[in-house]
């Protein structure tokens, strides 16, 4: 699939489960980045909650005031630790994208992450200390 220029790419959500002796990791990455997402340009909101009805699943949502700037976050530093996160899900997280349902999970996301375009030349950024 391909995501052109003019998709509604407004908001970012994923649904992932994650294993007992993965959780206290995934939270600390995912909580770790939300303040430095929020104060981004075009970042409207950014939320970690946990479903209290299955103690294993946490919700991420992103919400953007433009594709643009969603596209430029998807290839930054902060967004990096949403990828490790995702990486260590149990199982295939539910990706959504504006609202277009994909269960894609991180082949999507690496796939907008090597688009050419303002704010990305394709490359991963470095593993090491997070900024």
């Amino acid at each position: 699939m391909s995501v052109t220029a003019g998709s509604p790419l407004t908001t970012f959500s994923v649904d992932m489960s994650f294993d007992d002796e993965k959780m206290p990791q995934a939270l600390e990455l995912l909580l770790g980045g939300v303040e430095p997402i929020r104060v981004k340009p075009g970042c409207a909101s950014c939320r970690v909650q946990r479903d209290v009805a299955d103690r294993r699943l946490v919700h991420y949502t992103e919400e953007w005031t433009s594709a643009g700037a969603f596209r430029r976050h998807v290839r930054s530093r902060e967004f990096w630790r949403v990828l490790v996160a995702m990486d260590l899900a149990a199982e295939e997280p539910a990706v959504t994208l504006g609202d277009m349902a994909v269960r894609r999970g991180i082949g999507l996301l690496s796939e907008l992450r090597s688009e050419p375009g303002p704010g990305g030349d394709g490359t991963e950024p470095r593993r090491g200390k997070e900024e």
